[in-house]
């Protein structure tokens, strides 16, 4: 083969594999898993008033979190924080005086994150 047609060759190649790829792209795009965001607590069972950890983790980076108090007659919106570079934020607090299965729950600003466990309180 002469110079002429091994480049013609490669260009050929190379232009069927973009076309390929490209192909693959659309019918199979590549989607990296969605951390689902979560609530894991220090101890899941505490005394009234004794103080405990939460860690959320799998919310985006650097986004501020509203935690809710759902153990009143009125539920309250209260900021907890802004997530680290991972997704993560750390927060601390006294369990209610409420004795109980208590749900704690966090979202994001626009609340279309959200994440809930429970705390139960002796």
């Amino acid at each position: 083969m002469n110079r002429n047609g091994v480049i013609a060759f490669t260009l050929l190649g190379l232009i069927i594999g973009l076309a390929v790829g490209y192909s693959i792209s659309i019918a199979l795009p590549y989607q990296s898993p969605a951390q689902k965001p979560s609530i894991s607590l220090s101890s899941n069972t505490v005394r009234a008033g004794e103080q405990y950890t939460a860690t959320l983790t799998g919310f985006p980076a650097n986004t501020e979190i509203d935690g809710w108090t759902v153990n009143q007659d009125v539920s309250e919106c209260f900021t907890a924080g802004t997530t680290d570079a991972n997704g993560k934020l750390v927060v601390s607090g006294n369990a209610p005086q409420t004795v109980g299965t208590l749900p704690l729950v966090a979202c994001d600003k626009t609340q279309t994150i959200w994440a809930a466990t429970a705390l139960t309180v002796t």
